[in-house]
């Protein structure tokens, strides 16, 4: 009942055509050029039960049998297929979160050589052994970057004064690999090129201020920690995504094809985003994608010149 609750769910959002589309997001790169590469496999794992952070289930189960279970079975669920479904048109994959004995063994064995440190956010860093022209791996940056740059914390001389500044910075779980087993076993055995774990789900009530909280308007944000490793078990970058809701919308199914739906494919655009950087596909000016969504654009070459 689970799966076909959250499948028929996102299908049936997928054929009303609602979410994010590669007009959204993909449109920053022309599709021929996107085809020329080659279709890499991704094996994706969902998060660990014990890394499911809700304020909110209280007001979703309200009036309805849902148990705390339920919930967090509905949402993990309904975020790996949104991620599968973001997935499909330019990648192979494979889902960790299956109905099949050996995947089930393969995803418990993940659990016990992977730890989820929590960390402060810091903007991801691409390395210059990562293939990367500079200038693209400074725009791939700019696009993960969705955490506002405030003083850094410490206490310091400033202008002759001592300056103390708290750490407020946002908390990141990463994925760290402790047992290089992992990667040599499952990535022959998956025919992998990336590895994508999702480490948390966190559903939290975001009021901008009492009086909000007390009016029970306000914004709720659900914010997904994911990890992405290469073949080799190189991390290539941790990030989150979030996005933010009503109070207001508690219904479960409307939750999971509104908002779990669309940052699905906020995560894979991460990975996808970043290896057509990584293959020298420029990125389209402002000018050219305004031209290019009008629809006249006639026969456009390939390749666009980084501006």
């Amino acid at each position: 009942m689970l799966f076909l609750f959250v499948a028929v769910s996102i299908s049936a959002v997928g054929q009303n055509g609602y979410g994010p589309t590669n007009d959204s997001l993909y449109l920053g790169f022309y599709k021929d050029s996107i085809a020329m590469l080659e279709r890499p496999t991704i094996v994706i794992a969902p998060f660990h039960p014990d890394r499911y952070m809700s304020e909110i289930d209280r007001n979703i189960a309200e009036g309805t049998q849902y148990t705390y279970n339920h919930t967090r079975g509905f949402f993990r669920k309904g975020l790996d297929n949104a991620i599968l479904i973001g997935a499909k048109e330019y990648n192979e994959y494979v889902s960790m979160h299956a109905d099949d004995p050996v995947i089930n063994e393969d995803l418990d064995f993940m659990f016990k050589v992977i730890s989820n440190p929590i960390v402060p956010y810091v903007a991801p860093v691409v390395a210059k052994d990562q293939g990367f022209k500079k200038t693209l791996a400074n725009y791939w940056v700019k696009l993960q970057t969705n955490v506002d740059k405030g003083p850094e914390p410490g206490t310091r001389i400033e202008r002759g004064q001592i300056v103390s500044v708290e750490d407020t910075r946002e908390l990141i779980t990463k994925a760290k690999i402790y047992n290089q087993i992992l990667i040599d076993s499952m990535a022959p055995k998956y025919d992998a090129n990336y590895f994508l774990f999702v480490n948390e789900l966190d559903l939290l009530n975001a009021p901008k201020n009492q009086q909000a909280l007390e009016s029970e308007n306000y914004d709720r944000v659900m914010k997904v920690h994911f990890t992405v490793f290469d073949s080799k078990g190189t991390e290539l970058f941790s990030l989150f995504k979030k996005r933010y809701f009503s109070s207001h919308k508690n219904d479960l199914p409307a939750i999971i094809t509104d908002e779990i739906l669309p940052i699905g494919y906020e995560v894979i655009y991460s990975l996808d985003s970043y290896r057509f950087l990584q293959a020298g596909l420029t990125p389209l000016t402002k000018a050219e994608v305004e031209l290019n969504a009008s629809g006249k654009t006639g026969k456009l070459s390939p390749l666009s010149k980084f501006k």
